[in-house]
């Protein structure tokens, strides 16, 4: 253990995962914990579940050195580089005691992507339910008729669609030009 704490290293890694290689991503995490654990300066490992798919990995050094010396090891590089068929990252490295990081979400998804796929999705199930409503309802005033397709989009929005479309498209939305994690 350093005598001095604000020496400490720390390094996050932040990870969308593409849907279906959930699997090849924790097999992923257990060889790098295996490679950090054997790594000298180590200190500790956290890995943080933000939602399905979404993951922080922090890692705990006894200074920069040790922590920039792990990084630059050629098992971990090899390692880190199988990540990138199944995943898309940010990395932050922090040295002190106290440390504070800008971690990706959800929300830090580009607009117009998000904008995109969410209308992609919602057209054509806005077009069914629209036509069923009409065709069941068709006496009715169009307010009236309104009211359940609304409700029923909503839900369905709500339930169903947008929690697969996150999971599907996240991978693609929280990248940014050049392929890495957005954190804005």
């Amino acid at each position: 253990m350093p005598s001095d704490p604000d020496q400490t290293a720390t390094i996050v890694t932040s990870r969308a995962i593409r849907a279906g290689r959930e699997e090849d991503f924790e097999t992923w995490v257990d060889g790098l914990y295996s490679l950090a654990r054997a790594a000298p300066g180590y200190r500790a490992a956290i890995r943080l579940g933000q939602t399905a798919g979404f993951q922080h990995l922090l890692f705990r050094f006894d200074n920069r050195h040790s922590a920039d010396a792990w990084e630059a090891d050629k098992s971990v590089c090899e390692h880190v580089a199988l990540a990138n068929d199944f995943s898309t990252a940010l990395h932050q490295t922090k040295s002190g005691d106290r440390v504070s990081f800008e971690l990706p979400s959800d929300a830090s998804a580009s607009k117009w992507k998000r904008f995109v796929t969410t209308w992609l999705t919602v057209f054509p199930v806005l077009l069914v339910v629209s036509l069923v409503m009409r065709m069941l309802l068709k006496d009715v005033p169009q307010p009236l008729q309104l009211l359940p397709s609304s409700l029923l989009l909503t839900a369905m929005l709500q339930w169903v669609i947008l929690p697969r479309l996150q999971r599907y498209t996240r991978f693609w939305l929280l990248q940014d030009s050049s392929g890495r994690l957005r954190h804005e």
